[in-house]
């Protein structure tokens, strides 16, 4: 009984059923009018059919458009006023005029930086061009590998990411999801109250939805009492607005514009498992530390600004010690470059470069533009994929390019290999990411269940020369809804770190079969088929 008053007076809970509320009162008004007043009827009858074609010719994912087009011509009034309601993705004017001028600000400012593109495209022009399409996509460039750290499980990343905060001296910003009181938020913040009382500015950005059953409602007013300037990103209050979908699912923490970590670990003792809820918890994460750590700075800066005033300068962002960068790229070139392109050698097929540092390239993702990076930087990996493909994801719920490019990477005999959880932290997603098994396996693409628990690491691992890590999972929410970010690593020092640490996943996973799907039960595919029609909405 005790659990179930918890449950039923937890805020998500509370303001979901005023917002069914909202929606069922105002659907009952319609139709009650549309029984006594024809006109009304077949006003939303010819709605229905105008929104249908207008999906039909919209300039989107087809996957996208089947669920909406299904529920509009099954049920025309309860279809049109839902699409009105949760379809786009708008800021207010304001909240847009901000969010233009950040980006604009940001674009310039890197405009300036100098960009490792030329280097890059010495040694691998396949590489190059995955590189220049980030460019182009997100506004920020190449850069060369300085100093990068691989965590192969958040109980690594969460003592590093202590020791750093210790040394903070101008300012620490963090962005996450999830943070929820316990051992992990809680040594954070002890380091952060001390780093305030030495004048450190400490800012959070916290997601209302992935926070809203760990913290209470108000924690940001409980921060700024503690000197930490708190924004909670979109909240989650009891109102039909149209973007309750977009979530800010990154995972950052910059500190002085040096040093920044992300991947896929939240602040919750899940994470580093300190809690038990799923078995053993299997995440990963990276640490950058130089000029590349600056763009996370600038990511969470056009986030802040969303809602309030950031108050500073782009160029008091970087780190005191930074060096003048403002050299043209061919300068550059010119004077860290050999006359001679860079000789490589072949090794099982790969090619590497003898140069001892590789290059890496931050990116982000936006549901407010028009542009899908995440899926683009996944697509780019698995279509220039060659010998092997490992990917790790917490959720495997995609549209039809991604399941074609991987299948089609299957059969140019390229070891395409997944790794999913095999206890699952959603039953309905759970259930849906094994709908898709079938038709990968079936066309060669090799499927594993992470056994011990549940495996929420987010990475892509290709020919031993290319890699990404970040928050991006391989579902609609991800790669259509969220603001994201990650990591794309060319040649770089812990590439075989996350190899190494893949290949152990693979040996503590079950590989699905054929054979094994056969035993799924009828009514258990019959339920999957009709959670998928409904995938890119959940």
């Amino acid at each position: 009984m005790r659990k179930l008053l918890k449950f039923l007076t937890n805020r998500f809970v509370i303001v979901s059923v005023l917002i069914l509320v909202q929606i069922g009162v105002l659907l009952l008004s319609v139709f009650e009018l549309s029984k006594h007043y024809a006109i009304i009827a077949a006003f939303f009858w010819v709605l229905s059919l105008v929104l249908t074609l207008v999906l039909i010719n919209k300039n989107s994912n087809p996957s996208s458009k089947i669920p909406w087009i299904v529920i509009i011509g099954l049920v025309p009034l309860f279809g049109v006023m839902l699409y009105a309601m949760f379809s786009s993705s708008k800021l207010r004017k304001h909240e847009q005029q901000r969010l233009a001028k950040a980006i604009h600000d940001k674009n310039q400012f890197f405009a300036k930086e100098a960009n490792s593109l030329l280097f890059l495209a010495q040694q691998d022009s396949h590489a190059a061009s995955q590189s220049h399409y980030i460019s182009q996509a997100t506004g920020l460039p190449l850069y060369r590998e300085e100093e990068l750290k691989y965590f192969e499980s958040g109980e690594a990343f969460f003592e590093c990411l202590i020791e750093e905060l210790k040394k903070a001296r101008r300012y620490i910003y963090l962005e996450y999801f999830i943070i929820q009181p316990g051992i992990f938020w809680q040594s954070i913040l002890d380091i952060l109250k001390e780093k305030i009382a030495c004048g450190v500015d400490v800012r959070l950005i916290y997601d209302d939805v992935g926070s809203v059953r760990t913290v209470p409602f108000g924690y940001n007013l409980e921060m700024e009492k503690l000197g930490i300037k708190t924004v909670v990103f979109n909240p989650y209050r009891p109102a039909p607005r149209t973007i309750l979908h977009n979530r800010d699912h990154k995972k950052i923490c910059i500190i002085d514009g040096a040093t920044a970590f992300t991947g896929g670990i939240n602040i919750a003792d899940e994470y580093i498992n300190r809690i038990n809820r799923f078995g053993h918890w299997k995440d990963t994460g990276v640490m950058i530390k130089g000029d590349a750590a600056l763009t996370f700075a600038f990511m969470f800066a056009n986030t802040w600004c969303i809602y309030r005033d950031f108050e500073k300068t782009y160029e008091s962002l970087r780190p005191e010690f930074a060096e003048n960068t403002e050299k043209s790229p061919a300068a550059l070139l010119q004077s860290a470059v050999p006359n001679t392109a860079p000789q490589t050698e072949k090794t099982d097929g790969a090619k590497h470069s003898k140069y001892k540092k590789g290059f890496l390239q931050p990116y982000s993702d936006s549901p407010l533009d028009n542009e899908l990076t995440g899926e683009q930087v996944y697509l780019n990996i698995i279509n220039q994929s060659t010998r092997y493909l490992y990917i790790t994801t917490p959720y495997l719920i995609v549209d039809h390019e991604i399941i074609l490019a991987l299948q089609l990477a299957a059969k140019r005999d390229v070891d395409v290999r997944i790794i999913t959880p095999y206890i699952p932290d959603k039953w309905i997603i759970h259930e849906l990411t094994r709908s898709y098994y079938k038709e990968l396996i079936e066309n060669g693409v090799q499927v594993f269940e992470y056994t011990p628990g549940f495996m929420h690491a987010k990475m892509f691992l290709c020919d031993d020369i290319i890699a990404t890590v970040g928050t991006v999972n391989l579902d609609y929410r991800s790669l259509y809804h969220h603001f994201e970010c990650g990591v794309w690593m060319y040649n770089t020092e812990i590439i075989p770190q996350i190899k190494a640490d893949i290949h152990e996943s693979f040996a503590l996973s079950k590989e699905i079969t054929e054979e094994y799907l056969a035993q799924t039960s009828l009514p258990r595919r019959f339920i999957r088929s009709i959670f998928k029609i409904f995938a890119p909405l959940m």
